[in-house]
């Protein structure tokens, strides 16, 4: 058991340190979530923990993912539990459902990172993929393209500016960056960029088709940009995630 005084320190700490992380609840105004995943050898466990600041104070509770079992975290509070405190204290935020970021060298990306963190019977756990330039050397693809988890590195990363949150830029350029059915030809849906896209922070998201590195490695042929672009089945980014940001990308049909 740990003091609930500990956990609940680190659970205002988790809100205010992991805003990418960050979702609204859907009908509870003063209610927010974040995903953690808390990985113990190869057993993995995702949790979510809620903060709802509709009163002096918020109050934290932390609810296995699709499970029964909710933990109120109290300021003032006795012990909690080592499962609900462990997934506090050790767990990994996942960004929030349909967050699309850039992985950077130099000045370009190169390689797209996914998440999905919202259940629905073809993801009932949260996901992510890595989704490389076509054609891009595979010595510029993520260093993390191959983890099995996903984990601290995502965050070390993003706090030395390798990892790129695009959603923003994607919001203020319509008619860009589609989302394109390519289920059936290349085993998932892909992203397509029509033109370069210049970032506030000077990187750019060159023209190109995004891939999940799986489909790369297979050697299967993936339509050019020009013809990708002229399918029917694609959906602009752009009012996506110039809501809401709760979800963002279609969802079951990654890798």
């Amino acid at each position: 058991m740990i003091p609930a005084s500990e956990v609940y320190r680190a659970c205002g700490a988790l809100f205010g340190t992991y805003a990418l992380a960050v979702v609204a609840v859907e009908g509870a105004p003063t209610m927010q979530s974040i995903v953690l995943m808390l990985a113990d050898g190869d057993d993995v466990g995702f949790f979510v923990l809620l903060r709802d600041c509709g009163d002096t104070r918020p109050a934290y509770t932390v609810v296995p993912w699709h499970a029964t079992g909710a933990v109120p975290i109290e300021p003032d509070g006795g012990e909690v539990p080592d499962v609900a405190a462990n997934a506090v204290l050790r767990g990994v935020p996942i960004p929030r459902d349909g967050s699309l970021f850039g992985w950077v060298r130099g000045e370009p990306v190169t390689a797209l990172t996914v998440i999905y963190a919202r259940y629905t019977p073809e993801t009932p756990v949260p996901t992510w993929s890595v989704l490389p330039r076509a054609g891009a050397p595979e010595a510029e693809w993520p260093p993390f393209t191959d983890e099995r988890l996903f984990g601290h590195w995502f965050w070390d990363h993003h706090r030395t500016g390798s990892i790129i949150d695009l959603g923003e830029v994607i919001a203020a350029t319509p008619d860009t960056v589609f989302w394109v059915d390519t289920y059936a030809s290349l085993g998932s849906d892909c992203c397509v960029v029509e033109g370069d896209v210049k970032t506030q922070d000077r990187h750019v998201l060159p023209r190109g088709t995004y891939v999940d590195s799986a489909t790369l490695r297979a050697g299967i042929v993936v339509p050019t940009t020009a013809e990708l672009l002229a399918d029917a089945d694609r959906t602009d980014l752009t009012p996506r995630f110039g809501g809401a940001r709760a979800h963002c990308l279609p969802h079951g049909r990654g890798s």
